[in-house]
């Protein structure tokens, strides 16, 4: 009888405990959705005591997280339609300036504010449910060819190694041309031209593709790896114009190899 009422008390504790700490499991399983970009995460608030309010409040601060980042994420959207008209009308008026130094200057803004809308407007178009890849069978050997030709003759070179002959995917053709020329661009603008030249290799195993771009130049700090692919980062602080671009490149091209279903990473 003893170890009987031993055996209840034991297990109504148990019970008592696992009542109790249940809600710090949601706690720690909601702060970690939140830490992995879940924003839509919600916690049970079923409770009425302290644990309860403090679910409430992680769940009202979540919710005030999300409809702050669609709110910058709308106003770049809204400014980035408004810029297109003023922009094209500033191109048609450009052809009307007599060529000189002036005019080459003011092309190449106009060009850079042109290809910071489209990379905002691309971006926001692949995350939404509404954006489409427009795939198709494609060689991959012959589409990094045909791009590392866009840098022929521009130093330090590119050496391309693929260790397949013919490498078919289903790819939107576009798009990873489009992350192709931006990191091989990234690569050139970062390198000098006594360094190695920029290494292209592309794989294939039971995993998947792999292709690899390493480039030679000065790096990337430890304390900056994890930020260089958030949209408007850069590593130079100075926005000097010689290396160029507003920071949303690599931002575009993670958003478009994970609407492929891949992943992309940096080493330094």
């Amino acid at each position: 009888a003893v170890l009987g009422l031993i055996g209840l008390i034991l297990a109504g504790t148990w019970l008592a405990l696992r009542w109790i700490i249940r809600p710090l499991n949601w706690l720690s399983d909601g702060v970690y959705a939140l830490g992995e970009g879940d924003l839509e995460h919600r916690l049970p608030e079923k409770r009425r005591d302290e644990l309860g309010n403090l679910a409430r409040a992680f769940n009202r601060m979540s919710e005030s997280i999300r409809e702050m980042l669609t709110a910058r994420e709308q106003l770049l959207l809204d400014v980035s339609h408004e810029l297109r008209s003023p922009l094209t009308r500033m191109k048609v008026a450009l052809e009307f300036i007599p060529e000189n130094s002036s005019q080459d200057s003011l092309q190449c803004d106009v060009q850079e504010m042109e290809q910071m809308v489209t990379e905002i407007l691309e971006t926001a178009r692949l995350k939404s449910e509404y954006g489409k890849l427009d795939r198709m069978d494609t060689d991959l050997v012959t589409l990094i060819e045909k791009t590392c030709l866009i840098f022929e003759g521009k130093p330090p070179g590119i050496s391309f190694e693929n260790s397949v002959e013919k490498c078919v995917a289903n790819v939107d053709v576009e798009q990873i041309q489009t992350v192709l020329k931006n990191i091989l661009a990234n690569a050139h603008k970062y390198s000098t031209h006594e360094n190695e030249p920029i290494k292209v290799c592309l794989s294939r195993d039971d995993s998947g593709i792999q292709l690899e771009i390493q480039d030679y130049g000065q790096g990337i700090p430890d304390e900056e790896m994890d930020l260089i692919f958030e949209p408007f980062y850069r590593v130079d602080k100075s926005r000097n114009k010689k290396t160029g671009g507003y920071g949303l490149g690599l931002s575009l091209c993670k958003t478009i190899i994970e609407a492929h279903g891949g992943t992309i990473f940096v080493k330094s």
